[in-house]
């Protein structure tokens, strides 16, 4: 696996999106390590679907409302996850929504419902909750539809920021002397 620090170094030195996908699609690489906090990956997930940069931004006028609206409330319960448990039943509901919006649609909204769909499993499954997948069907997706090389590199880039900021934040944290008493008394 490649480590986070390198996942950016390497986006670089492939050709095109299309070769990142693909290595990323077969396991030849990872953008998310393995000690990543479910948080994090809750909080990147949802800007992913819905934020300025996100899909819904980039595919702007592609997409069905139904399946807009479908994949706003998938962000909304990343973000919830991020911060607090989120019940099985919503997920389920969610899951059966997409499943009735599946029947219909175009390749976009087909597309966006599957990224949605793998985020649902990752909600049920409370045990693995790995966001590898997930983040592999957003970025082909944008390779497939937005042809966006610049925001594709971006996202890789917050993985990677995220990841070196926290390496910094553990070497920052590590306490010098009686510092640690001090610590424990400020918190």
């Amino acid at each position: 696996m490649i480590e986070m620090n390198d996942a950016f170094r390497f986006f670089a030195s492939c050709s095109s999106p299309r070769e990142l996908v693909t290595r990323l699609q077969f396991g030849t690489t990872e953008l998310w390590s393995e000690d990543v906090d479910l948080p994090t990956g809750w909080r990147y997930m949802a800007d992913l679907i819905d934020s300025d940069r996100g899909l819904l931004a980039e595919l702007d006028g592609a997409v069905s409302i139904p399946v807009v609206d479908t994949l706003t409330a998938t962000a909304e319960l990343c973000r919830q996850s991020a911060t607090e448990r989120v019940f099985a039943s919503d997920w389920m509901l969610l899951r059966r929504a997409l499943a009735w919006l599946g029947r219909t649609g175009s390749e976009v909204d087909h597309a966006l419902l599957a990224v949605a769909d793998e985020l649902t499993l990752i909600g049920l499954d409370a045990a693995e909750q790995d966001f590898s997948v997930a983040t592999w069907l957003c970025v082909d997706v944008l390779d497939r539809f937005a042809a966006a090389d610049e925001t594709i590199g971006y996202w890789v880039r917050r993985v990677c920021d995220h990841e070196s900021n926290r390496s910094e934040q553990r070497i920052d944290s590590e306490p010098i002397g009686s510092e640690d008493a001090e610590l424990t008394v400020a918190v």
